[in-house]
């Protein structure tokens, strides 16, 4: 921005068929911008490419106008999270790709909503999205919340790891007995999710169990491309003590100095944001030079909130997964 100001944003449909004729596709939400003071000279908008992958070659930027005219724009700078364009109005910015460039992996999340056992047949269900990194992970959650209500419950996990569009893939779960996988096999099509937010995989289980480890195995490969030990809350109420009552940034905020001088494990850090797309090699080394742990933690977390809320929620995630309890121990502090 060139001066102090305020701008609202949200995501809208995409015009497939105008995109179509243009030989492009969706490559990311498409959001609309409004600028209600101040203005706005540059956008940033996350993209989910491999970045030594190619992939980013082929990304650019739809201008859609409110009278559905299409501009497409070239990128000033792709970085590994993000697309920067220069802009001179408003209305809906969307990265795109062209329809016949290469398939090649992205950066993906996997999403899990679980629906606790009914009484008394103590049946559930485990929902999991397979979904593009761009995805904005709040929309998905409060479309879930106005198709179901409060039947199921989000559950986090660290959710990074690389797949291939079009690709198919298989889940698999290590329960023994009594349970269902549908469908055996699935294809991700990372381009058609950008506003179905609908289950790849649905995991029926029969008996009530605590936890289950989930695995992700492209369609013939032996090796899991994604594997998550997750636990299984008995009801909605259960979950009130592992879910945060603030958001991922207002954590960060609010525990600034504390992690400041207590954020330990910085390798295993390092790689699950790595993993994630936050970080890149060079910004690693920059911490790693950093004379002491607190002038590395200042650093590392300068870097993250700079990079704005989808980086603070991976921090989030990733210091859950690493360092349980300064989590727990920061947000019992909250309560």
């Amino acid at each position: 921005m060139e001066g102090e100001g305020e701008v609202l944003y949200r995501t809208v449909p995409w015009d497939r068929r105008l995109l179509s004729q243009r030989g492009k596709r969706p490559a990311g939400p498409l959001f609309m911008f409004r600028c209600l003071k101040g203005s706005v000279s540059q956008l940033h908008l996350p993209h989910c490419q491999i970045y030594n992958s190619g992939g980013c070659e082929f990304l650019s930027v739809a201008h859609v106008t409110d009278d559905d005219i299409i501009e497409f724009l070239p990128p000033l700078e792709t970085t590994d999270t993000h697309v920067i364009i220069n802009i001179s109005g408003f209305s809906a910015y969307g990265e795109v790709k062209d329809e016949d460039s290469p398939t090649v992996p992205i950066r993906a999340l996997v999403l899990l909503f679980y629906k606790p056992p009914d009484v008394p047949k103590k049946r559930s269900i485990l929902n999991v999205l397979l979904l593009p990194r761009n995805v904005v992970i709040r929309e998905v959650q409060e479309e879930w919340k106005r198709r179901n209500g409060d039947k199921y419950i989000y559950i986090e996990t660290n959710p990074c790891y690389q797949l291939t569009p079009n690709k198919e893939y298989k889940l698999f779960t290590d329960l023994t007995d009594e349970y269902l996988i549908q469908p055996k096999d699935a294809e991700f099509v990372d381009f058609e999710s950008y506003e179905n937010y609908f289950p790849t995989f649905q995991l029926f289980i029969q008996t009530v169990v605590e936890q289950v480890t989930l695995f992700l195995k492209d369609n013939g490969g032996e090796e899991s491309v994604w594997e998550r030990l997750v636990w299984l809350p008995a009801s909605p109420t259960d979950v009130s003590s592992t879910v945060s009552a603030v958001s991922p940034a207002a954590f960060i905020r609010r525990h600034r100095m504390a992690l400041e001088t207590r954020l330990g494990l910085l390798q295993s850090l390092f790689r699950g944001l790595q993993d994630c797309g936050v970080l890149n090699d060079e910004e690693r080394e920059e911490v790693d030079r950093k004379s002491t742990k607190t002038l590395q933690n200042q650093a590392l977390l300068n870097m993250v909130v700079r990079k704005g809320s989808r980086a603070q929620e991976h921090l989030y995630q990733v210091l859950k997964e690493v360092d349980p309890c300064l989590v727990e121990d920061l947000e019992e502090q909250t309560v």
